[in-house]
């Protein structure tokens, strides 16, 4: 009889459960060190997942002597490599290890459950919402049951994505200081520079300069050289944008406008200048708001 349950990588019984508990164990220790080598928890964790999950699903299909500790083995490992993910900055890591737990999470429901489901949970929310995918922040909210959503871990983020509908970017930075793991400040960091994106994009639509003093407050800047520096950074990102393959996805998002590479930021003689093309001048409207309907049909049937 052929399974039709989807392959799952699991400890062989070559392998054995004990060596693998013996990799875990001297990757756990590295990673809980002070301070934390990395790169050795990298390959300590490519070591373990070698031997871990070196054969067949025997053991999420229940067979084997000790699959039911390599389940919970399995839970551990991928949970610590959701946090190195984020310790080294490494986005898809961190997508691709949450998208194996919520899966083993949803096998191993009828065991204990883990401290650790609801933050990593969140802090794969808080990504969404700080890369400006809303759309996908709704649909996983959705596969999440009611009574869980009251979390702290769950409900920060679904507070923040309020915050950022009604346009109420002081209570973003508020929560900034109340962060519930320590994980989460740096996708609170990335929320912020998207918050100072959204800011600087009603901007450069709304004026031709204005004071260099309050365009760093109204970016949530502390002075006039952290604005040059964005500005800079800015300018950069309007380029890669420009230059980006068009193979890719370019759909635009609810709050993801079109690209407006042509206007590029100047701070010079105490304000900040948006310097228009001719060819940005002679742009209609008319394309912004067919690419902002697209935009919303998608997100709505995302959600719906």
């Amino acid at each position: 009889q052929v399974s039709c349950e989807a392959p799952w990588p699991s400890a062989g019984a070559m392998a054995g459960y004990d060596k693998a508990k013996s990799v875990f164990d001297t990757f756990k220790a590295a990673f809980e060190a002070e301070p934390c080598d990395l790169a050795k928890c990298e390959d300590l964790l490519g070591q373990l997942k070698l031997v871990l999950f070196a054969s067949s699903s025997a053991a999420l299909s229940g067979g084997g002597p000790d699959a039911a500790k390599e389940q919970l083995l399995m839970r551990e490992t991928l949970e610590l490599a959701c946090f190195l993910s984020i310790r080294r900055r490494d986005l898809a890591g961190f997508e691709r290890h949450v998208s194996q737990l919520k899966m083993l999470y949803d096998r191993l429901k009828d065991s204990k459950p883990s401290e650790q489901k609801y933050p990593i949970l969140g802090l794969s929310l808080l990504h969404l919402l700080a890369s400006d995918r809303i759309g996908e922040f709704h649909t996983e909210l959705e596969l999440i049951p009611v009574d869980e959503v009251e979390n702290m871990y769950i409900k920060q983020p679904v507070q923040l994505e309020r915050y950022l509908m009604e346009g109420n970017y002081a209570k973003v930075l508020e929560a900034q200081k109340d962060v519930p793991k320590m994980y989460y400040a740096f996708f609170m960091e990335r929320l912020i520079d998207t918050v100072r994106q959204k800011v600087g994009a009603s901007l450069e639509r709304s004026y031709e300069h204005l004071p260099a003093q309050q365009a760093a407050q109204m970016l949530i800047l502390t002075d006039v050289p952290a604005l040059q520096e964005f500005a800079v950074k800015e300018n950069e990102r309007k380029a890669r944008e420009e230059s980006d393959d068009p193979m890719g996805d370019l759909t635009p998002s609810l709050t993801r406008r079109a690209p407006v590479g042509l206007v590029k930021w100047e701070v010079k003689d105490g304000k900040l200048h948006f310097m228009r093309s001719e060819q940005k001048r002679l742009e209609l409207p008319a394309v912004d708001l067919m690419v902002n309907a697209i935009g919303y049909a998608t997100d709505l049937e995302r959600i719906v």
